[in-house]
């Protein structure tokens, strides 16, 4: 699976409150006041890629997924990054006339994101599902789309930051759509972002014709894009 990351990175500013409380002695009819402090600490540059989390509870970590084992972090290290992407299997039919429906057979399909830059700028992903090829015919299948279904945008407890946004769910074979949108001041920190949860608007692969197409594994890459800004 090939995974197109377009990456940018700034300065995170991390918060550690104090409060500090003056104790004195008081009437009734006075006015005290104590005060709420906080610093701003610059941060050193992540030198490590941030671990999966589930998408249906993100406290807790990426159990893994049967239907797509194998499948690791993608690695990346920065400020903003792509964290995790899964390849999505949608199963084996019988070679039929007209179209096919498949749905999406993954347990836990999710992609991961994290924003740690700070500076709530927002970002933007993307997604380019390609035509389907044979693996020993070469064959093509490109008169299709990819359904996304009822998208599940989560985070940790910890995260107090307002949610990103879905945007396009069905995107045509061989074109670039945004999927999930972050607007300024919103999708800090780490988002899971899960597919096929909701059985009433699943994740499925459209094909409208393979009345011509032979037996065989089709395989279509999908190319992930995740830029610095809204859009």
């Amino acid at each position: 699976m090939r995974r197109d990351l377009v990456l940018y990175g700034s300065i995170l500013l991390s918060m550690i409150l104090s409060f500090s409380v003056y104790s004195t002695s008081v009437l009734a009819t006075d006015t005290l006041t104590t005060y709420a402090k906080v610093g701003l600490v610059e941060p050193n540059t992540p030198t490590d890629p941030n671990d999966g989390r589930d998408p249906y509870d993100p406290n807790d970590p990426y159990p893994g997924d049967d239907n797509d084992s194998g499948n690791n972090e993608t690695g990346s290290v920065g400020k903003l990054t792509l964290d995790y992407v899964s390849d999505l299997r949608f199963g084996s039919y019988q070679q039929r006339q007209g179209g096919l429906i498949a749905t999406l057979q993954n347990t836990h399909a999710m992609v991961q994101v994290t924003d740690a830059r700070g500076n709530g700028n927002g970002w933007t992903l993307q997604l380019k599902p390609d035509e389907l090829v044979g693996e020993q015919s070469g064959s093509t299948i490109d008169d299709g789309y990819l359904y996304l279904g009822s998208l599940a945008i989560n985070k940790s407890s910890d995260n107090a930051s307002a949610s990103p946004v879905s945007k396009t769910l069905k995107i045509p074979l061989g074109t670039y759509e945004n999927i999930v949108v972050a607007p300024v001041n919103t999708g800090l920190s780490t988002w899971t972002i899960g597919f096929n949860q909701d059985s009433d608007s699943p994740t499925q692969l459209v094909l409208n014709d393979i009345s011509n197409a032979p037996a065989d594994h089709y395989v279509g890459s999908l190319s992930w894009s995740l830029t610095n800004a809204p859009s």
